[in-house]
């Protein structure tokens, strides 16, 4: 549904934004385009939804070429970028009612999915507010509602969730893992990195406009270096079990209430190996494996890239 060959932008004053990425998205997944601030997320996102012409390279979306096709584009998209999409003169029942007729729905089938997104949203108490009142974290709720109504195959979403509170995030999260079952593709940026991993089917990471890293969570694991955890309890610890472990190298070691957890390099079977050697002289009680997450890995590829972007 989106194919993306050696995409590329550069602005007037000669910055730039994105440099020959390349990537592609199926039917009914939801792909992730992360990086710190100014890695060109944002600038990808606006060239595949036709507000920015690409200096080169080709993007196809739902079969349409963003620089030959943009208004066949547009009519296969429905997108919630950083940019306020609201009408903030309409209340918010106006703003989803006019986005309903523009998108050709009828009167009846408008209503039935403002209903819907109306619910799914919590925004019942604010049908009648005026959106230019609405808070920030409201506004990009309605923008979602509006997404929500539209049956366009392929969903855009910049940093859609921001300003929300976590229950709402966590209804979002939900009803766009919703909207991929149903076989639309959604492809989505964000700076909360436990969203992605719960959500994403595939990743890339940006940095300074190129992909620095792409694939799903057991390939980003894989190209890490700190790729995985072990949790280990000992039937009996003592120092001399602790001494055992730390022997091993392992790239750090935390103890809290008679459990290890252990970071280290190398191959699942080659630690599995290494624990098996070391419960034969100190027998372990438990061992568990975790890969991992979607922040340990964000930290070891971009390093202080990583560190100032969230400071910043």
């Amino acid at each position: 549904m989106v194919i993306v060959e050696q995409l590329r932008h550069v602005y007037r004053k000669g910055k730039i934004a994105v440099d020959g990425i390349s990537f592609r998205v199926g039917r009914g997944k939801i792909f992730g385009l992360l990086g710190p601030n100014g890695a060109g997320k944002t600038t990808t996102v606006r060239m595949l939804t036709t507000i920015l012409r690409p200096t080169s390279g080709r993007a196809i979306v739902a079969g349409h070429d963003v620089t030959r096709e943009p208004l066949a584009v547009r009519r296969s998209i429905v997108a919630v970028l950083q940019e306020n999409a609201v009408e903030t003169l309409l209340s918010t029942r106006d703003n989803l009612l006019l986005y309903g007729y523009l998108h050709g729905y009828s009167r009846q089938d408008t209503r039935r999915r403002v209903d819907r997104v109306v619910e799914a949203l919590e925004l019942n108490e604010y049908l009648d507010t005026r959106a230019q009142t609405l808070s920030g974290g409201y506004k990009r709720r309605l923008q979602v509602a509006k997404a929500l109504m539209v049956d366009a195959p392929v969903i855009f979403l910049d940093e859609a969730t921001t300003g929300m509170d976590p229950l709402i995030k966590r209804r979002v999260v939900e009803l766009i893992r919703q909207e991929a079952e149903r076989g639309r593709t959604v492809l989505l940026t964000t700076q909360l990195l436990d969203e992605a991993e719960a959500l994403c089917d595939r990743i890339v990471l940006m940095k300074e406009g190129k992909v620095l890293a792409a694939g799903t969570m057991a390939e980003l694991r894989q190209r890490a270096h700190k790729a995985f955890r072990l949790f280990v309890r000992f039937q009996q610890d003592s120092p001399e079990a602790e001494a055992m472990l730390r022997a091993l190298a392992p790239r750090s070691v935390k103890s809290e209430h008679g459990e290890y957890e252990i970071t280290v390099e190398g191959s699942e079977d080659q630690w599995i190996r290494e624990m098996a050697r070391v419960s034969e002289r100190h027998p372990l009680e438990h061992l568990e494996i975790r890969g991992a997450d979607l922040e340990e890995i964000f930290f070891e590829l971009y390093g202080d890239v990583a560190v100032e972007a969230q400071a910043g």
